[in-house]
């Protein structure tokens, strides 16, 4: 599984001298056709193919070597989930691959640092969530992660039975045997409580989802200590019985709810805060004259922005494509950028700042302001 330790190693990875690094990304899932019979083999023979045709005649050599090596690995891989990344530096030895359980486009880049838009994009996307099924005597513990489920060890409480009885001389022993029970009910919530405790202490999960009856969901939000109800960001009905897969679909659905509905109030605040020039911008012009200023905190962008534009051969500067052909910092030549939305997300991260995207009604929104924005550290 992809971290975001593992992404703050690929950033630091820098070529010695004027090194490159030959990126993929390959769908390999099975559950397509086209994929089978070994199909995603010709897929990556032609995007190579195509990376070929742009590389410069001064990096052809070590183009070729880490082809021939990610070649070499493809003709023996054996997929295991939906796709592949792979980050391949022949000439020094660099070898990083990853299968992700999410599905990604197939691509192929061959530049100077590793391309690493999609696997950020997905680390965006997937946040990590804890779930508890829960019914009056035990519970389950699950942590979803990019499309995974994973189960924990269940939490078990004997706890007695409510006895109903329509005997005036046992009515005290009835409500004794009640007040037993809803201790007994209490201290399960408590138990279950303290077990999520510990699961985030290990799993670090970023929401939590509840489920199951009525009377245990309640008793476990009555008791949940604060910074885990903070992290509740949905109920679900489902028995504690239920199947880990039908537990998986009910924690992807709400998943995207909330990740949809955090991205449309994220957007909404850039929108106003750009348009009260409260320390915001919007649109790629004014984006970029910030991100050269270095004040760019956070980069929003739609999901199909198709952002393209230049950079300054001399102070590395970049601009949107209908530009002037000379930096207006420094007088160099401006020199096209194949990806230039991925230099852009490159260059925000290396400053410091952080990278979001946003899709569906978010990324509707946005796009009508020009499909980026930046909210700005002064």
């Amino acid at each position: 599984m992809v971290s975001y330790e593992d992404i703050e190693m690929l950033k630091a990875y820098a070529p010695q001298g004027d090194g490159w690094v030959l990126s993929l990304y390959l769908d390999v899932d099975q559950s397509k056709a086209s994929n089978r019979k070994r199909g995603f083999e010709t897929v990556a023979q032609n995007l190579l193919r195509d990376v070929e045709r742009g590389v410069d005649e001064r990096a052809r050599e070590e183009f070729e070597r880490s082809r021939a090596r990610l070649l070499r690995f493809i003709r023996s891989y054996e997929p295991k989930k939906k796709s592949l990344v792979v980050f391949c530096d022949a000439r020094h030895d660099f070898w990083w691959d990853r299968d992700l359980p999410v599905p990604m486009p197939s691509v192929a880049r061959f530049e100077n640092v590793p391309y690493l838009r999609p696997l950020i994009e997905a680390l965006d996307e997937y946040e990590r969530y804890g779930v508890v099924l829960m019914d009056k005597e035990k519970a389950r513990l699950f942590t979803v992660y990019m499309g995974e489920i994973q189960e924990h060890e269940a939490v078990f409480d004997d706890v007695p039975r409510r006895t109903v009885t329509t005997s005036m001389d046992r009515l005290w022993s009835q409500k004794n045997l009640q007040r037993h029970h809803d201790a007994h009910v209490h201290w399960h919530a408590v138990h279950v409580a303290e077990r999520l405790r510990e699961l985030v202490e290990r799993y670090r999960f970023d929401r939590l989802i509840v489920g199951g009856t009525v009377e245990a969901v309640g008793e476990l939000m009555r008791v949940l200590p604060k910074r885990l109800s903070e992290r509740v960001a949905g109920t679900i009905s489902l028995p504690v019985t239920a199947p880990a897969s039908e537990v998986l679909a009910e924690a992807i659905r709400v998943e995207e709810q909330v990740e949809r509905q955090a991205e449309l109030q994220m957007v909404d605040a850039l929108l106003t805060a750009a348009a009260k020039g409260d320390r915001a911008v919007v649109g790629p012009m004014a984006t970029l004259e910030a991100l050269n200023a270095g004040r760019v905190w956070r980069l929003v962008y739609a999901g199909h922005c198709t952002l393209t534009g230049s950079a300054c051969t001399q102070c590395g500067a970049l601009f949107w494509e209908p530009q002037r052909a000379t930096c207006w910092y420094c007088g160099g030549t401006l020199e096209a950028v194949p990806g230039f939305l991925n230099r852009v997300l490159e260059r925000v991260l290396a400053l410091g700042g952080s990278v979001e995207e946003v899709r569906g009604p978010a990324a509707e929104r946005l796009e009508a302001a020009g499909g980026i924005g930046a909210f700005l550290r002064y």
